[in-house]
């Protein structure tokens, strides 16, 4: 499979990009906690917590640097039948493609994107790693509610910083299928001089083969609990669960009497800002926007009914009216005995549904929608759903959720990780879309620079990569620039991102990623080719696989994103906890529930000690910020943390909001290693 070449330029090579507010401060593991240690939610005080949709939100992206340069956009979310190289598989992806087409942006661009819900079930965006308004964080129950099925939300933000970012949903284990792409945001005064860029996007999979979905495997993972947040995979359709909520619905106070939060009507609209909610729009115009070339091949084509399918381009902004109903009281509450259906304790998830058919608002329910929705949205997701139901077919013999096991052995063990690698063993590893029986392959000349931009969109693997025949240079991890450092392989967890530069020599030679302590032969494949000659075997290991490896520890922040020595004002101290018996995932000895609060300030320089306690290894991420790793390490959104290690990141309180820290082993947080960091109002 040939990649197209995803952008092709001459720059003048120079120092690392300057990156507004990078004012932070490199610690040591080891440093003694500051004067406002709080190992524990903040039980004392009894406060009010920064809204995503008030008005500080709003503030702060008004400040924030913009072109004037409105980019609009729609995408799709859809269930499909996509090929992965020599297998077809029904999955869920972004607008019919295995992964997206590349999003690309040019930094202070504004993004106005309608995003329109196919799928069965509620989903969500997040745009992995962007510093953006909090509202826009696509969180189900903490930023916004979830978009139901037939559904569209507008995102709008500002994009003020250049890197190598991706979108993927927030709602359950649905990442863990096809929904993830990547987004790049361009400098517009780049300072690095290549030739062409290539995507490479990494993946585990198991979705859709021999009847495999990642909600059956969460369910055999955690003893049937499910997810954390909300839908339980059971592909009904358009149910939500409550996310967690207790009897006051995420309004007013959580357990601990602090301020829950609210989903006003208005969505913070701020200057510029035009407007944004769930509800449906419609797009005018056929254009196409140019300016997200693919790194797709152009054979894939033929197994995605048209080909290429990219981002549609309105003509207009889409309407003014943000609002966003509430959700009513617990029905319990509603005096309705007699009349809801009997619904099994089993089947929460399908209530909405049978309140929808039984049509309950003829029984005096008036204008309260469910979840959102309104009676005619609601009669008509139960009705996608019946069909739903009938529609959905599984690769293979074993269809729905009646597949194989695919628990990892007990006995695997990565030394890298010091841990098992991981809780799960994927069939199949991917890159771009492919697996390594019919590899993508990128094509340029002998000579000719690369920059490639890894991304790790697995849900449970770390991996192992290196390019057959060369060297790399590393120039940003999750984004942010490094001091180049040389590299023959490079480890990357989960929803991490490395960018390096190659100097491509001549002939055909393997890219190759290795599912570190699954097996040796569970790798994924793609080829660089510049010239003829037979390409290598789909088992090979290249020897750079065997040389140094590289890991974000090893690495130097640039000099335009180092930080600036400053006392943390805050130390937040995150205790990992858990076993693999149990699968009962926590921080501090809490699973997730959406009204968890850790405070902190805006303006404070905020001190995160990461104490993983557990004999697993997590990649821990952060949501609308990034932070510094110790001794002028570089900085990043998500890190590695072994078993039994402790390490301190230090970053600055500049986006207010209610902002998600997790895990990014999908199975992991989806049983409960998530929480929030609120920030709290003067």
């Amino acid at each position: 499979m040939d990649s197209f070449h995803t952008h092709s330029r001459r720059a003048v090579l120079g120092a690392g990009i300057a990156v507004a507010g990078s004012g932070l401060l490199a610690t040591s593991a080891g440093a003694a906690p500051g004067p406002h240690d709080r190992r524990h939610d903040d039980h004392t005080e009894r406060g009010r917590y920064v809204d995503p949709h008030g008005p500080e939100v709003a503030d702060v992206e008004d400040r924030r640097y913009s072109s004037g340069r409105v980019r609009r956009m729609h995408l799709e979310a859809q269930e499909a039948r996509v090929d992965i190289g020599g297998r077809t598989v029904h999955t869920w992806v972004y607008d019919n493609r295995l992964p997206a087409d590349v999003l690309r942006l040019t930094a202070g661009d504004t993004l106005s994107m309608t995003f329109t819900n196919r799928l069965p079930q509620s989903t969500t965006l997040h745009w992995h790693g962007l510093d953006l308004r909090n509202d826009m964080d696509g969180v189900p129950d903490v930023t916004q509610r979830p978009i139901r099925p037939g559904e569209s939300f507008h995102y709008h933000f500002r994009l003020p910083r250049p890197g190598t970012y991706w979108m993927h949903p927030h709602v359950g284990v649905q990442q863990d299928r096809g929904l993830y792409a990547p987004l790049i945001v361009d400098d517009p005064r780049e300072p690095m001089a290549y030739d062409h860029e290539w995507v490479v996007i990494l993946d585990d999979w198991l979705d859709g083969v021999d009847g495999s979905t990642p909600d059956a495997v969460l369910k055999e993972l955690n003893h049937g609990r499910g997810s954390m947040h909300g839908n339980d995979g059971s592909d009904h359709g358009g149910h939500d669960s409550d996310h967690g909520r207790g009897t006051d619905e995420g309004h007013g106070h959580d357990a601990h009497g602090h301020d829950a939060p609210t989903h006003p009507n208005d969505h913070g609209k701020g200057p510029g800002h035009d407007g944004h909610g769930a509800g449906h729009s419609k797009t005018n115009g056929n254009s196409k926007s140019t300016s997200h070339a693919s790194s797709h091949s152009s054979s894939h084509t033929s197994s995605h009914d048209n080909g290429r399918t990219e981002h549609h381009v309105h003509n207009g902004d889409v309407g003014t009216d943000g609002r966003v109903p509430l959700t009513p009281p617990i029905i319990k509450d509603l005096g309705l005995d007699g009349i809801l259906p009997k619904v099994d304790s089993s089947d929460l998830g399908n209530l909405a549904l049978n309140l929808a058919d039984k049509n309950l608002y003829d029984f005096g329910l008036g204008g309260l929608p469910l979840h959102g929705m309104t009676a005619t949205a609601a009669a008509g997701a139960a009705a996608a759903a019946r069909a739903s139901r009938g529609a959905r077919r599984d690769d293979g013999p074993g269809r729905g959720h009646n597949g194989p096991s695919r628990l990892l052995p007990t006995s695997a063990h990565s030394n890298v990780l010091d841990s098992m690698p991981g809780n799960v063993d994927y069939p199949y590893h991917l890159i771009n879309g492919r697996t390594k029986d019919d590899p993508d392959t990128f094509r340029c000349r002998p000579g000719d620079r690369i920059r490639i931009r890894f991304i790790n969109a697995g849900g449970d693997t770390a991996y192992r990569v290196a390019l057959g025949g060369h060297g790399m240079v590393v120039t940003h991890t999750d984004g942010n620039p490094v001091r180049h450092t040389r590299a023959e392989q490079l480890l990357i967890g989960m929803a991490e991102r490395y960018d390096v530069l190659v100097t491509a020599r001549s002939g055909v030679f393997p890219l190759v990623a290795v599912a570190d302590g699954k097996g040796r032969n569970k790798t994924a494949l793609a080829l660089l080719r510049t010239a003829s000659g037979r390409a290598p075997e789909a088992s090979v290991h290249p020897k750079e696989l065997e040389g140094p490896l590289t890991t974000a520890d090893r690495l130097r922040a640039h000099e335009s994103v180092r930080a600036r020595n400053r006392r943390p004002d805050r130390v937040l101290t995150m205790k990992l906890t858990g076993t693999m018996d149990r699968f009962d995932w926590a921080i501090n000895g809490r699973q997730y529930t959406p009204s968890q609060r850790y405070p902190v300030r805006e303006g404070e320089r905020v001190r995160l000690v990461f104490q993983n306690d557990t004999t697993m290894w997590h990649p821990m991420h952060l949501h609308g910020h990034s932070f510094t790793l110790p001794d002028g390490g570089p900085r990043k959104d998500t890190t590695v943390l072994r078993p039994r290690k402790r390490v301190a990141v230090d970053f600055d309180a500049d986006n207010p909001g209610l902002w998600m820290l997790h895990c990014h082993n999908v199975y992991h947080s989806e049983s409960g290693m998530m929480t929030i960091l609120g920030y709290r109002r003067d």
